[in-house]
């Protein structure tokens, strides 16, 4: 999957995916990358319009040689598949579809907390996802990036909840339960 993207075959892979790459927390992870080794990157997927500006902002931290951008995939898989955990440090995200496709496929996820992302309020901390208080804090972010790293316990735990967690969410099912509670609602209401 790294070749197939261009990404190193070696190190740890970090990957972000949303199309408001703002709004969705690149900044705050490419400050966090500078925390790590050398040895971690970060692949980005996702709008390919502000690509430009995020590759000066990854430059101007001396990130060059450690952020690929993707760009928009067509099937987002070969992209979990390449990355050994997800970082999602969301300013605003209702949901976070994001955060559950990796999950389905493994990946150890960092998110931002329920105030920030949706998802949050279901998931449980330290058990199948790291969660950061506050998603602008590259510190943080840096620390629970880490932890994932080195803690090959951890990772693995994470990784065990996280596809545990994505078979009782799948999307199917939480469409079905949402539109049993629509139903109940409308025949409630005749």
């Amino acid at each position: 999957a790294r070749k197939y993207l261009g990404l190193p075959e070696q190190g740890f892979c970090i990957l972000f995916v949303g199309n408001d790459y703002r709004k969705k927390g690149l900044p705050t992870l490419l400050r966090a990358l500078r925390e790590l080794p050398k040895s971690c990157f970060v692949a980005v997927v996702g709008n390919s319009a502000q690509i430009s500006s995020f590759k000066s902002e990854a430059d101007s931290l001396g990130l060059r040689d450690r952020v690929y951008f993707l760009g928009p995939l067509t099937d987002v898989t070969v992209a979990y598949q390449a990355a050994n955990m997800l970082a999602h440090p969301t300013l605003e995200d209702t949901f976070a579809m994001v955060v559950l496709e990796a999950m389905s496929h493994g990946l150890p996820v960092v998110v931002s907390d329920k105030q920030y992302c949706g998802i949050t309020a279901l998931l449980t901390p330290e058990i199948n996802a790291l969660v950061l208080a506050n998603p602008r804090d590259p510190k943080a972010l840096a620390f629970a990036l880490r932890r994932c790293l080195e803690d090959a316990g951890l990772n693995s735990r994470l990784s065990v909840q996280a596809l545990e967690f994505a078979h009782k969410h799948q999307w199917d099912s939480l469409a079905s339960a949402q539109e049993r509670i629509y139903f109940k609602v409308a025949l409630n209401a005749i």
